[in-house]
């Protein structure tokens, strides 16, 4: 079955540990981290500190949203390489990538909960989906002028689940000037879906929470 030799796939501690070193890799040429160090290199900027938790909400946002294009990339890359799985890159709406002819969608988040919604018209992730979804648990305090000198890096660990036909609630309502809504896993799958993760673990929240929470490792 696809869904369980990707899973398995990625519960190997080297192939997570690759993914993780390629992520953080590819962030150093993020545009806006970039952009932070050429300034300071440049005396715009006085401080020679200035931690992840510190940037401003654009900032951090556009750090997730190349995170997201990478992300993509990586694993599909990565599972390209497994010579059990015939991967293509899927150019429609419909998915992210194409694996042994199933159809997945690829989605990361820095979330404690959730996953971002689509933004297409019909949203596709209102139906039952293949879904690899990602956590990237963060090294908030790093500097962020340490991940160009090799010093520091903004990933300690990450959380992998391949979700077979997943139903994913979502909260929010789509507008014309936002289209932003969370997808999130009811706390009531969590006996079928807590078997579906490759890495890290899912947690049912204290209280009166709904939604389980995703916990890197």
């Amino acid at each position: 079955m696809t869904a369980t030799a990707i899973r398995d796939y990625f519960s190997d501690s080297n192939i997570v540990a690759q993914i993780v070193s390629e992520l953080n890799m590819e962030i150093g040429f993020c545009p806006i981290l970039r952009n932070l160090n050429r300034e300071r290199d440049l005396g715009v900027i006085d401080s020679d500190c200035i931690t992840f938790r510190e940037l401003g909400a654009e900032d951090r946002n556009e750090v997730f949203v190349y995170l997201g294009r990478i992300l993509e990339s990586v694993l599909t890359c990565q599972l390209a390489k497994c010579n059990s799985f015939d991967v293509k890159k899927d150019r429609s709406s419909s998915g992210d990538v194409t694996i042994n002819g199933r159809i997945w969608e690829i989605k990361g988040t820095s979330g404690k909960n959730s996953w971002t919604g689509s933004t297409h018209a019909t949203k596709k992730e209102d139906e039952k989906m293949d879904f690899i979804g990602i956590k990237y648990g963060l090294n908030e305090d790093i500097n962020v002028f340490d991940i160009f000198n090799g010093n520091a890096k903004l990933l300690g660990e990450i959380f992998i689940g391949v979700f077979d036909q997943i139903e994913l609630i979502r909260r929010g309502t789509a507008t014309q000037s936002n289209s932003r809504t969370s997808l999130l896993i009811a706390i009531d799958e969590y006996d079928v879906v807590k078997e579906q993760i490759a890495w890290g673990w899912l947690k049912k929240p204290q209280r009166n929470g709904k939604y389980l929470q995703l916990c890197a490792a």
